[in-house]
């Protein structure tokens, strides 16, 4: 049983010319959509996070370095307050050590680019030289007060004290200030990342959340979509089973469903085709025992009815041999007589009787005699249509008186043939015998002959009602008549005599000429070998 190739599935075609998509392509597609969103899902909230984690990262270790720098700047400024030691200073050391201090200030402040984190409006760059120009303007301040001092004196102290301790103390409050709004900074910064860890759990939560209520609503579907083809065909396997072998599966769903019911129907037409065969071959093989017991029974009927004959045969062959002896001495004082007799004498057509009679008895004798054993014929050419011709003429003391008319018609004339003619001859007198006894007064009985291939067909019909169907299987049953007065032994004669002549006797078959004739009566139809090439003296019709 051929069928669909399922290792087309990889190439996405089945034997039916479907192109759906398979079970597993179904799966992988789901698993596909599942998973890139879930992985594009947490890659942007993954990306946001840390992107922002690393801004708020970065702008908290500037925030550090700039507390650190302003921690700086205010011991720096608060060493600017105490003057004792530069203001003490006779030999110039002290306007140096001011002076460097000033610079290292200015530096500090040059590098500080957190400054756009202490609470100024402005950049960085110009905070940084506004920083610059107010330690600048304490640096020439304190410079005058050191060159103009007097270090005897208590003045230099308070010009000190106003004109840079005072400037140094208001920037120091400003670094304060600075240190307050950049820890708020950072509290702020702390909070922003504690919210962006909680808005990454929430969004991470919530897309997985997403997936998996999408990942329902989708597998439904699909589910269905592969579930729903195949419990189709299952309950074609369930009408299967039921005796309803015309169920097909439809052949749709994914590709493996396809060819799955592409295959489940070529089997169901394979078994509908072996099962239709099979019947067939039951049907023929019913016909074959059909034959072969009517064959059986023919075989037993012939081996019953050998039996039957057999033992007719027995009681026959005595009476024939009792009878015998005193039919050829009527035969032999008939042919003396004839001998005696002149041809014009009246008394001759009475012994020419007398003498055929006494053959036809002898004939008769024979043929009971050969019911029950096989005799050799003394086949010869012989004139069949003359042999018809004198059974009618010996018959005609049956016939003449009710006024029937009996004719032969034999194609060609003479009908000449090979038999044994006193065989043939109680063929011929047997069935015109019965014809004449099925035939009503004034009716008629025909005799015919004519050729049949290589078979020579002699049929006698009669004007009678026929055979009912129901005794013509019986026909030939020796000891079966249909006659009050009958003994069941003529037609099983017959039967025997073109038997032995290789032929066969059955009852002709109404046509519908015939019927449109109003010819009712049975007709005999006797087939027989038929050797017309030979050579040789033809017999006369009557037996020698």
């Amino acid at each position: 049983m051929s069928g669909p190739d399922l290792r087309n599935l990889e190439g996405g075609k089945t034997d039916a010319g479907t192109t759906g998509m398979s079970i597993r392509s179904r799966i992988v597609l789901v698993v596909l959509l599942f998973g890139i969103s879930e992985a594009v899902l947490l890659g942007v909230v993954g990306f946001n996070s840390v992107r922002t984690i690393s801004r708020n990262a970065a702008e908290l270790r500037r925030i550090l370095a700039a507390i650190d720098g302003t921690r700086d700047l205010t011991v720096g400024l608060s060493q600017l307050g105490t003057p004792e030691g530069i203001l003490r200073d006779a030999h110039g050391g002290g306007e140096a050590r001011f002076s460097g201090r000033i610079a290292d200030l200015q530096g500090r402040i040059a590098g500080c680019m957190a400054t756009s984190c202490h609470g100024y409006a402005k950049r960085p760059a110009d905070m940084a030289s506004h920083l610059r120009d107010e330690l600048g303007g304490i640096r020439t301040r304190g410079l005058e007060i050191l060159r103009g001092r007097d270090p005897s004196s208590g003045a230099s102290l308070d010009a000190w004290s106003q004109g840079v301790d005072a400037s140094a103390r208001r920037l120091t409050q400003a670094t304060g200030q600075m240190s307050t709004t950049l820890n708020a900074k950072a509290t702020e910064i702390e909070s922003a990342l504690r919210q962006t860890e909680k808005t990454a759990l929430l969004l991470v939560t919530f897309s997985t959340v997403s997936c998996i209520l999408v990942a329902l609503v989708l597998c439904h579907p699909v589910a269905r979509s592969i579930a729903r083809p195949i419990d189709a065909l299952a309950g074609q396997a369930w009408k299967i089973t039921d005796g309803d072998l015309s169920a097909r599966a439809r052949e749709e769903g994914p590709r493996e469903v396809v060819s799955l019911a592409c295959l489940f129907n070529r089997m169901m037409d394979d078994l509908v085709r072996q099962q239709r065969d099979l019947l067939q071959h039951q049907e023929h093989l019913e016909r074959e025992v059909n034959l072969r017991i009517a064959e059986l029974r023919r075989k037993d009927e012939e081996v019953q009815r050998s039996g039957r004959l057999a033992g007719i045969g027995l009681i026959a062959g005595a009476v024939a041999h009792d009878l015998n002896n005193p039919l050829t001495n009527i035969i032999l004082n008939s042919e003396a007589l004839l001998r005696g007799v002149p041809p014009g004498d009246a008394s001759r057509p009475i012994v020419e009787d007398i003498e055929r009679d006494a053959r036809r008895c002898r004939v008769t004798t024979l043929a009971v005699r050969s019911l029950g054993r096989e005799n050799e014929f003394a086949n010869s050419r012989c004139e069949i249509d003359a042999l018809a011709r004198e059974a009618i003429h010996l018959l005609r003391h049956r016939w003449e008186p009710r006024r029937l008319s009996l004719t032969c018609r034999f194609q060609p004339e003479p009908f000449v043939g090979e038999a044994d003619p006193s065989r043939l001859l109680q063929v011929f007198l047997n069935l015109i015998d019965n014809a004449i006894d099925a035939s009503p007064d004034g009716g008629f009985v025909e005799v015919r002959g004519f050729a049949g291939g290589d078979a020579m067909v002699l049929e006698v019909e009669d004007s009678g009602p026929g055979i009912p169907v129901a005794e013509r299987p019986d026909l030939f049953r020796p000891l079966h008549t249909t006659k009050k007065d009958g003994t069941g032994l003529g037609l099983a004669i017959c039967k025997r005599i073109v038997e032995q002549h290789a032929g066969v006797i059955d009852l002709k078959e109404r046509v519908p000429d015939d019927a449109a004739r109003s010819r009712t009566g049975a007709v005999f139809r006797i087939r027989m070998p038929w050797t017309r090439d030979r050579e040789g003296p033809c017999q006369p019709g009557h037996p020698s």
